[in-house]
């Protein structure tokens, strides 16, 4: 089966033709957070450049800062003093945290630090410079000059929507004030570079120069214009720019009529949210979880292995609670099959289950790095007794890693020591929590029980060394001997050890603490 990525790369191909670079772009106005479901769209345009890559072209990804777009509403979380900003370019707001340049700075600079963790290839472009430096001057001396046509294509969408046309002093174009800097009224155009002005908040009024930057084609024409500019051959887009009439259908129409760029090939993606959180996720209203909160839980490879694995089309719904564990376990089964450690089931499902591997990589590791199971370190990390060194060990002991470990492998094993610290602190369910009692617990035991454990206590006094399976085997049998339920038994065993009916797995549980204090515990001392 041909992975998504894969198809809308040949199909970039066919329908686009050879060519020197292809150009893929992803972009925002960065009113807000940047968030999980921003994300999709910058890894969709990512994921089918590196499947371009693969197939020996070039590529170029361009993600698009609309910083020079309006400030259009104050957010929940900024003071409502900020209100004097309305209307100016986001990028000349004052940031209400004050820790970066603008407001725009603040949400771009977190979402480039972010990226930059994933190891992705992309161009970063700002609207506000390129505006500024005159780039987009001809384009838009050429949007005024077909002012009329435009609006055509714009009222045809609108009356299919049962839509009132724009007005007749309708432009594509609006004009910042080059003095108070808000959005001005559009007065005239000369048909050459100068546009007249006046400007409702400041009283100012006058000429501006278009290859100044202070006019700014309108969004239904920007984006078109831009696709033309840098030569896109494919952007995805959400839902709600391909519905029908939206600003993908104009946008197609504006940028071969008036621009005479072939439009982009699309693909639409779906919603991204956490499973259990209601409602969609806004940057502006402050809902948001983004990929800063997933890397406290998450390796970066596996962050790209959630998207790359599924389709746009479908609405994503990441699980940060037990369902993580799972993730993990699937995560590192997939690695494992690329490295040609275990197989899958089906031959089919193998080779899909590879390229999906391989596109959730910027650079495919030379071999596997040490998998450190997430399931049992969130046990391990619950031990007061072990730091970060005795945790490697008794990984090492217990066969989980190798014995001899080169840098990355400890790199590795720390790093998700560290996610799951955090996975139990912030998002694991109660039943996974415990802590060790300090003193075995005063509870009524079966005297078919206390034989049991007494027992299994011998059993390890007796041994130097032993295999979690070996305990495993100790604990079984003790309970068969004596005819005890698999259920009682266990349950008696946890309490003993944390004042829970149920924990986790018990012989790597039991393997994983100091011997002396278990046989201890066993025999109910002190």
């Amino acid at each position: 089966m041909v992975h998504w990525a894969d198809y809308m790369a040949e199909k970039i191909i066919r329908e686009r033709g050879d060519r020197d670079e292809y150009v893929v772009e992803s972009g925002i106005t960065p009113s807000g957070y940047v968030h999980i479901g921003n994300f999709r769209e910058f890894f969709t345009a990512y994921i089918v450049g590196h499947a371009l890559r693969d197939r020996g072209k070039k590529v170029r990804h361009i993600h698009m800062w609309d910083d020079y777009d309006r400030f259009r509403k104050v957010p929940k979380n900024v003071p409502p003093e900020w209100r004097e900003h309305l209307t100016r370019p986001v990028r000349e707001v004052p940031d209400p945290w004050g820790c970066h340049d603008s407001y725009a700075e603040h949400f771009m600079a977190i979402f480039e630090d972010e990226v930059s963790k994933l190891g992705i290839e992309v161009d970063f472009l700002h609207a506000y410079e390129l505006y500024k430096s005159g780039e987009y001057a001809e384009e838009i001396r050429t949007a005024l000059a077909k002012r009329e046509e435009i609006k055509a294509i714009l009222d045809k969408y609108r009356e299919r929507a049962k839509q009132p046309p724009l007005e007749e002093s309708w432009q594509p174009v609006m004009v910042y004030c080059p003095k108070c800097r808000k959005e001005a009224e559009f007065v005239s155009w000369d048909g050459e570079w100068k546009v007249s002005y006046k400007c409702p908040h400041c009283g100012g009024e006058g000429e501006t120069d278009i290859r100044e930057g202070n006019v700014k084609l309108r969004w239904r024409v920007d984006w078109p214009m831009r696709w033309a500019h840098f030569k896109v051959d494919f952007e995805p887009a959400g839902k709600d720019h391909l519905a029908a009439g939206g600003s993908y259908d104009t946008g197609r129409e504006i940028v071969e009529k008036i621009f005479g760029w072939p439009s982009p090939i699309d693909l639409m993606y779906e919603f991204v949210g956490i499973k259990g959180q209601k409602g969609k996720m806004s940057g502006s209203k402050g809902n948001v979880i983004l990929l800063s909160d997933l890397y406290e839980v998450l390796e970066p490879g596996i962050i790209r292995f959630i998207y790359a694995k599924a389709r746009p089309n479908k609405e994503l719904k990441i699980d940060l609670g037990l369902g993580l564990l799972n993730l993990y376990d699937e995560f590192d089964k997939v690695e494992r099959i690329y490295f040609g450690i275990e197989r899958a089931k089906d031959p089919e499902e193998e080779e899909e289950l590879k390229r999906t591997y391989e596109l959730s990589m910027p650079k495919v590791p030379d071999r596997l790095t040490a998998q450190a199971p997430f399931r049992f370190l969130v046990t391990l990390v619950q031990m007061p007794h072990l730091d970060e060194g005795g945790i490697i060990r008794v990984l090492q002991e217990q066969g989980h890693v190798p014995k001899e470990l080169g840098e990355d492998d400890v790199e590795r094993i720390r790093l998700r020591i560290r996610l799951a610290r955090n996975w139990v602190e912030k998002y694991a369910p109660d039943n996974v929590k415990f802590s060790i009692l300090e003193k075995p617990p005063e509870i009524e035991l079966r005297p078919e029980i206390r034989e049991a454990m007494l027992e299994v206590a011998e059993w390890l006094s007796s041994r130097e060394s032993f295999t979690v399976d070996e305990l495993n085997n100790a604990i079984y049998d003790a309970a068969k001997k004596r005819e005890i339920p698999s259920k009682e038994w266990f349950k008696a065993l946890y309490n003993v050890f944390i004042g829970k009916d149920r924990g986790p797995r018990l012989a790597s549980f039991l393997a994983s603490l100091e011997g002396d204090f278990v046989i201890r515990r066993l025999r109910l001392e002190a």
